[in-house]
């Protein structure tokens, strides 16, 4: 799985993890300034949210498994820890609706992949799994064929499930689809393609919107009961070093689509933009001056809100993210609150407030990872 494994540390997924908490937020005149708080805690490496029946949910990457091969790019571990939770804002308390899907990471647990994108559409949660069946062998050291083959059916697989029987189908095969489009043009991003990552998801009626951090593409996705179809939408442009790697997804007020980027390495914090997409206009550059964007989307106020990884850039240490105001055609975004740690993820709250993860990526150690609320951002 070394394409995998190189993608983990592609989106920042490195550095130590040393608890850190703390927020600094600041207001002026009659406006009162955001009030942030720690909805859950013991989450494991929580990534997307979206509201559906009954509440907050939030995707988890777990923890890989007890699987584990080493390769030219280290130890990679294997398992069927990743779910997705449904989270009690009120009682403050989470519970697993839908368990069982791959997950990889390194031999801590920690900067794991699985389900990483979640989007609601008609009572059923829609996700994306990170990773290529095609990007990986048939037979791997130290691991049986049952277990690789298990995990191959489910790596880069659009999903759609049910939140109360908790029942999975597999709809639609992103992950091979944009491997293979990007093994056909390997001078997009040299020396890295192939290469897929899905690992946001947006889904409307009659299609869903994949971001795929490895391929560097916007999605179009379409499925029936006995088919489905793949299509690249749009490739990202390659900032000045690395690729974009777009990272979120949201329709706008106006109909379009805004997608943030993390940016590869190499690119110095403020180096991520947000982007517009109409069929009609095709791609534009909405906003600059981001950095390390894991998370976006609009607010119940209409405005734009990023989730910064770290504003000091993928290697930042812990304490450095932040959630940021973007304003239309801006060059630099507004700070709401800051001091988080890797956050990622975003959802937009009924009654105007925002939710993100905090320590998106970390070990398998219990009660790293959290969903904060941030009120009148």
């Amino acid at each position: 799985m070394r394409i995998i494994r190189r993608q983990l540390w592609r989106i920042g997924l490195v550095g130590g993890f040393v608890l850190v908490a703390g927020v600094v937020a600041a207001s002026a005149g009659a406006v009162p300034p955001p009030t942030v708080s720690t909805v859950v805690t013991g989450l494991d490496n929580p990534r997307d949210l979206d509201f559906g029946p009954g509440g907050l949910y939030v995707a988890e990457a777990g923890h890989g498994g007890p699987n584990c091969f080493t390769g030219p790019d280290g130890t990679t571990c294997v398992g069927f820890t990743s779910q997705i939770s449904r989270i009690d804002v009120q009682a403050h308390t989470f519970h697993p609706v839908v368990t069982g899907l791959v997950s990889v990471s390194d031999e801590t647990g920690g900067g794991a992949t699985g389900v990483d994108g979640i989007s609601f559409l008609n009572g059923s949660v829609h996700g994306i799994i990170t990773g290529s069946a095609d990007s990986v062998p048939d037979s791997l050291p130290g691991i049986s064929d049952s277990v690789v083959a298990a995990a191959k059916r489910q790596l880069g697989q659009l999903i759609v499930a049910d939140p109360w029987s908790g029942y999975v189908r597999l709809v639609a095969d992103v992950g091979d689809a944009d491997y293979q489009w990007t093994g056909d043009r390997p001078d997009l991003v040299p020396g890295q393609f192939p290469d897929a990552n899905p690992y946001a998801v947006l889904a409307l009626p009659g299609e869903d919107w994949v971001i795929d951090a490895g391929s560097n593409t916007l999605d179009d996705v379409r499925t029936g009961a006995r088919w489905s179809s793949v299509g690249v939408e749009v490739f990202f442009p390659n900032p000045a070093s690395a690729d974009a790697v777009p990272t979120c997804i949201d329709r706008g007020p106006d109909g379009a689509l805004y997608i943030g980027e993390l940016t590869g390495e190499g690119n110095p914090p403020g180096s991520a933009v947000v982007w517009r997409y109409t069929r009609d206009g095709g791609l534009t550059e909405w906003a600059s001056g981001l950095t390390t964007v894991t998370g976006c989307g609009f607010g119940a106020d209409g405005h734009f809100y990023a989730v910064e990884f770290s504003t000091d850039g993928l290697d930042g240490p812990p304490g450095t993210g932040a959630l940021v105001e973007v304003p239309a055609h801006s060059t630099s975004p507004n700070v709401v609150a800051d001091g988080f740690s890797f956050p990622g993820g975003f959802a937009a709250g009924p009654d105007g407030s925002v939710y993100f993860s905090n320590w998106s990526v970390a070990p398998a150690v219990s009660g790293m990872g959290s969903v904060v609320k941030v009120s009148n951002p």
